[in-house]
């Protein structure tokens, strides 16, 4: 970075906002993808005004900058690639109003996401997103990436909760868009567009949040199966029976054995894959449709199925799913985690076939996800230091290949970023990626924000 650069862009951050200290610049080289590079400069964002400046300023000397929230993000969306500035909206962390009647929260991005959740719960209402690292990750980050979790089957993703939101361009223009209402149809709808482009296209400052009433009960239903091809198909039993489970998973073999050996599950050796099911609303209705899921997925094929209507007994039997980000590392010490989505008719088959592709290559592939919209977690774990690289990138490109195959998405919220940026192409319609390019060049003419992420460079095509 060129020293006028790195003078102008301290005075518009403001000094003690600006950081090009050697701690810093290791600090902000990472996210959870595990990648890294290191950037040139650390701006602590503090308001929409000092955003825009920057990023003005940024703009002028062509300086990349890469938005950042918490560094969750799994596919290295919030690393500098070129160096540049990396703007940490951390900060910019407070629930500036929650409105009963309104039935809306107004956020700064930086908000964690838990946090916004237990506020809206103080006043009986409820923000339904909930991605694994709702605990820590930002909603800022989730709109930027399009976050799910495990109530998605049910309520939604980020982008049905976005009604309105502020962002800054790249020069440094600063912009609204949406209404704070249910509906509103006027003009093009800049905020679905916003919400999901990986900070490729503008930097969100403020969000206007959907809420809902909260859900008076609960109960979780699961059970086993010996053979995977049923389980998919109770899964599919499920989803035509009428009922809407707030989340519906499934877990395989791989999976299950991998936790198994880690907390102890005890498990029947046979075991080919768990199913679970989480409801909500009214007491009687949920304590209903739990005993005709349990019926239902004992018709399917299922055993040890069991009902939890009580907060502790239905956290027992969400365990195996919640411990199993660390237990997949007693198969191996490195992992390629995609998270692939398929038409829900479709997902035996593609089950079937990542467990084949497992075999042919060589590695466990423990897959495991939000069955109930066809979302899976696929981890091809493999050794590299026993020389597995090149055969788990084979797997990758073998599960890929087969979810294109049957009209699926190579992502289905963790989003592009740079891991699946060599892939895209063999998804998205020539015309409709030449349209996105556009798109950028609209919003971003200079091409300093976030460069490399979400959609390949029409150079590299």
């Amino acid at each position: 970075m060129q020293p006028d650069a790195r003078r102008d862009l301290s005075l518009a951050a403001g000094p003690a906002n600006f950081s090009d200290g050697p701690e810093d610049l290791v600090l902000y080289a990472y996210d959870a993808s595990r990648k890294a590079h290191p950037p040139e400069a650390v701006v602590r964002a503090t308001d929409t005004a000092q955003v825009a400046r920057v990023l003005a300023a940024a703009t002028a000397h062509r300086v990349p900058v890469v938005p950042r929230g918490a560094g969750s993000g799994l596919t290295g969306g919030a690393i500098p690639v070129d160096g540049g500035v990396v703007l940490d909206l951390a900060g910019m962390n407070q629930i500036i109003k929650i409105d009963p009647a309104d039935q809306v929260a107004v956020t700064q991005p930086g908000v964690v996401t838990a946090d916004l959740q237990a506020a809206a719960e103080e006043k009986g209402l409820f923000y339904p997103p909930d991605p694994a690292s709702v605990d820590f990750c930002t909603v800022g980050g989730n709109a930027a990436e399009n976050a799910g979790g495990l109530r998605a089957v049910k309520y939604g993703v980020t982008r049905d909760y976005v009604l309105a939101l502020t962002a800054v361009l790249p020069d440094g223009r600063i912009f609204r868009s949406g209404r704070p209402t249910m509906k509103s149809v006027v003009g093009y709808d800049l905020t679905r567009l916003i919400v999901g482009s990986e900070g490729t296209l503008a930097v969100i400052t403020e969000l206007t949040l959907r809420l809902l009433p909260k859900p008076e009960a609960k109960a979780t239903v699961n059970a086993l199966f010996s053979d995977l091809e049923q389980g998919a198909e109770a899964v599919r039993a499920v989803l035509m029976s009428g009922m809407v489970p707030t989340a519906l998973e499934f877990i395989d073999r791989t999976s299950l054995k991998a936790v198994d050996s880690y907390i102890g599950l005890g498990l029947p050796p046979d075991t080919e894959a768990m199913v679970l099911i989480d409801l909500d609303g009214a007491p009687e209705v949920v304590a209903g449709q739990a005993g005709r899921l349990a019926k239902m997925l004992e018709n399917s094929g299922g055993h040890s199925v069991q009902v939890a209507l009580d907060p502790s007994q239905a956290a027992e039997l969400w365990r195996a799913r919640r411990a199993m980000g660390p237990a997949v590392f007693n198969l191996a010490p490195n992992k390629f985690n995609e998270d692939v989505a398929v038409p829900l008719g479709r997902l035996g088959e593609v089950l079937r076939a990542i467990e084949d592709i497992g075999h042919r290559r060589g590695l466990p592939i423990p897959t495991f996800g939000h069955a109930g919209d066809g979302n899976l977690h696929v981890n091809v774990m493999y050794d590299a230091a026993g020389g597995q690289s090149e055969a788990a990138q084979q797997a990758v490109t073998d599960v890929f290949a087969k979810v294109l195959a049957v009209g699926g998405t190579l992502s289905g919220e963790h989003g592009v970023g740079l891991s699946k940026l060599g892939y895209v192409g063999a998804e998205i319609d020539p015309v409709a990626l030449e349209l996105m390019h556009g798109l950028k060049k609209l919003f971003d003419p200079a091409g300093i924000l976030n460069p490399h992420k979400a959609i390949p460079d029409p150079a590299n095509l």
